[in-house]
């Protein structure tokens, strides 16, 4: 069972950060749009002289956001989402260095350009991979800087005609100091903390929600257990005394001919199906013997037997639900929505689909009867309603109610099979 939860968590917390590494795709495409539209306003609208890379750069940047976020999601474990990151963020700096070359290189606010990469990169990375990922921010603006300097590679500025200062060694030196590895090696050490206290509380609620879902399938094991325990005593100890109860007055019936005792043998007969009709409610013997299915259709056939409402039943698993506690949420949570549409939606039609798609289970219980107002009936209820969602928000599903007065109501669950 804790191999189990460990599995579960993982999988959550690599779910998670590829939610988070695409939101910051989606930021990065988003302001990389407009530094594109601005280019390009610019260098054509502007009539400004703006080297054509400077357009096509952004573009190019832009377009390794598409291969990589698929890569994110091919992904099954922390260590290659990192891998991952890490590599795309080594393309992202490169990309920026040659930008700030050709918008002044040391000379113009250039350096500024790799903060968010920096920020990102010690956020999101492990210490050791986002220090080694602000290291070569420094060495590639330390390399640039200094080979403009030294002539070994072309000087070009949007702003300036004749720029000296990239040829100041002072300017430079002081450059890199300071915008360089002062600003970043700084920046890296303040965001691994505020990131280790963010990952340290996020653990901590993590490892609390894992022991509250222990502690739910535990609760709903034993509620089960006692269920059982008790339908199983109805049936096999009151059960059998009913039964032989009634065999003996069958024995007089044929003895003596009193109709007081034909009244006692029909109040007898009501208590044996009673009795029956409570143990299985209690534990359908069903859900143990062939599974989901055949349980709720057995349950539907019941309340066909008992209402004159017209009940319909489509049933589509491509495999059975292993997972003991979900099967026990899916067949109350019907039991639970049949009884009330029956108790207090007086429908002509009610309509029970269970499917199962995409590594989830998805139900359907739809009536055709008053209608209400969800919000209100919902907060209003007892444990019924509540007790469903409830559940499925602790089991990782979705619990959906729709309905309006005099339009029926369906009820909709979605719970992942895993």
């Amino acid at each position: 069972m804790e191999g189990f939860f460990e599995k579960d968590q993982e999988r959550r917390s690599i779910s998670e950060l590829k939610e988070t590494i695409n939101q910051t795709i989606r930021v990065r495409r988003l302001t990389l749009a407009l530094f594109l539209i601005l280019a390009l306003y610019f260098r054509f609208g502007a009539g400004l002289n703006f080297p054509l890379p400077l357009i096509f750069s952004p573009l190019m940047w832009g377009l390794i956001t598409i291969p990589f976020s698929r890569l994110i999601e091919a992904q099954s474990s922390i260590k290659n989402l990192h891998n991952i990151h890490f590599g795309y963020f080594v393309v992202e700096v490169s990309i920026l260095t040659y930008l700030i070359h050709i918008i002044g290189g040391v000379e113009w606010i250039g350096v500024a350009f790799y903060l968010f990469s920096v920020l990102y990169a010690n956020f999101f990375l492990p210490p050791r991979k986002a220090w080694t990922l602000t290291f070569l921010v420094i060495s590639f603006f330390t390399g640039m800087s200094f080979a403009e300097y030294a002539g070994l590679i072309s000087h070009s500025s949007i702003f300036v005609e004749n720029p000296t200062l990239y040829k100041n060694s002072f300017y430079v030196t002081t450059t890199i100091l300071t915008g360089g590895a002062g600003l970043y090696i700084t920046t890296a050490y303040t965001v691994q903390i505020f990131a280790k206290l963010f990952r340290k509380k996020n653990e901590s609620l993590r490892k609390r929600e894992a022991k509250l879902q222990q502690l739910w399938r535990e609760l709903i094991s034993v509620r089960e257990e006692e269920r059982q325990r008790l339908a199983q005593r109805l049936h096999d100890q009151l059960g059998q005394v009913l039964m032989g109860a009634k065999m003996k007055l069958d024995i007089l019936d044929k003895e003596i001919d009193d109709t007081r005792l034909k009244e006692v043998k029909n109040l007898l007969s009501d208590a044996i199906t009673e009795n029956r009709d409570l143990s299985h409610m209690l534990r359908p013997s069903l859900l143990d013997e062939l599974g989901l299915a055949p349980a709720l259709r057995e349950l539907v056939d019941n309340y066909k037997e008992s209402t004159e409402i017209e009940l319909t039943t489509s049933m589509e698993l491509s495999e059975e639900i292993q997972a003991e506690e979900k099967k026990i949420i899916i067949y109350r949570a019907v039991q639970e929505l049949l009884n009330n549409a029956v108790k207090h939606a007086d429908p002509d039609r009610i309509e029970v689909n269970l499917t199962s798609k995409d590594s989830s289970i998805q139900l359907s219980v739809k009536d055709d009867g008053k209608g209400f107002d969800p919000d209100k009936v919902v907060k209003e209820s007892g444990l019924g309603l509540k007790g469903i969602k409830e559940n499925i928000n602790i089991a990782g599903g979705e619990f959906k109610i729709t309905s309006r007065e005099g339009e029926g109501t369906r009820a909709q669950i979605i719970l992942p099979l895993g």
